[in-house]
């Protein structure tokens, strides 16, 4: 699989033009509003959940996990203690200053007993990099699907929101099940991540907003699943509505 950087050199190839042309990403300065100032894209991208813990423009990056859905979601990730959510709660994160490079970082949740390594939807990001100070970002089911995932740029309302809220739990191939001790599917894993005529990629490609198998920026007619923005905070929702 193509890690972030690679993408970065494929896509950018040191052109501003190139990525807007591919990424729909923006190259403008960031914006210098609170976090208060883009409730209204944030919370209508979270079914109205607004978001006060991130503040635009305090140095900091920040992660703010949502949890709009019906039962409590456990988040874990990289360099990060993690946490439970109750229903309707969130929680902020701080994981370093705006201006570090924070390199292949993967957050992700899951409800009642975690599915284990390799058998979860991650939210993927490469921040604060040397391109024009981009953060760049994705979904990706190329191991697994076990809850649906959106991820909000906050306070940069021209940066794309990545939504994919199908849940495919009930709808996995057999081959592709992983049950937990009652048998009820939990985690819904890709047996060939390379694959992307498998059963499996071709139920993940249902959302061009992710990636549904590990080379899934390198053919086709869909967008490119990764996006970039030169952000600061960021939301992660489990269990989002789907995008109008």
């Amino acid at each position: 699989m193509r890690t972030l950087k690679q993408a970065i050199s494929l896509y950018c190839a040191g052109s501003i033009a190139v990525c807007v042309a591919l990424l729909g990403c923006s190259g403008a300065a960031p914006s210098t509003a609170a976090a208060g100032g883009s409730a209204g894209s944030s919370a209508a991208a979270t079914g109205g959940m607004a978001t006060t813990c991130a503040k635009d423009g305090d140095g900091k990056t920040t992660l703010v996990f949502v949890n709009p859905c019906s039962n409590s979601v456990s988040f874990r990730g990289s360099d990060i203690a993690g946490g439970t959510l109750a229903p309707g709660a969130s929680a902020c994160v701080d994981i370093g200053s705006d201006v570090e490079a924070l390199s292949a970082k993967r957050y992700w949740g899951f409800s009642g007993e975690d599915p284990g390594a390799e058998r979860h939807t991650l939210a993927e990001f490469t921040f604060n990099t040397d391109f024009n100070d981009f953060d760049w970002y994705n979904i990706s089911h190329v191991d697994a699907f076990n809850l649906s995932l959106q991820i909000v740029p906050l306070a940069r309302p021209k940066c794309d929101v990545l939504t994919c809220a199908e849940d495919w739990l009930s709808v996995c191939p057999a081959v592709g099940q992983f049950k937990d001790p009652s048998g009820t599917t939990v985690a819904c894993v890709s047996p060939e991540r390379n694959n992307p005529d498998s059963p499996v990629a071709r139920l993940f490609e249902a959302c061009d907003d992710g990636y549904a198998w590990s080379g899934d920026d390198q053919k086709g007619s869909d967008p490119s699943p990764v996006r970039a923005c030169a952000g600061e905070d960021w939301q992660i929702v489990f269990c989002p509505e789907a995008e109008p």
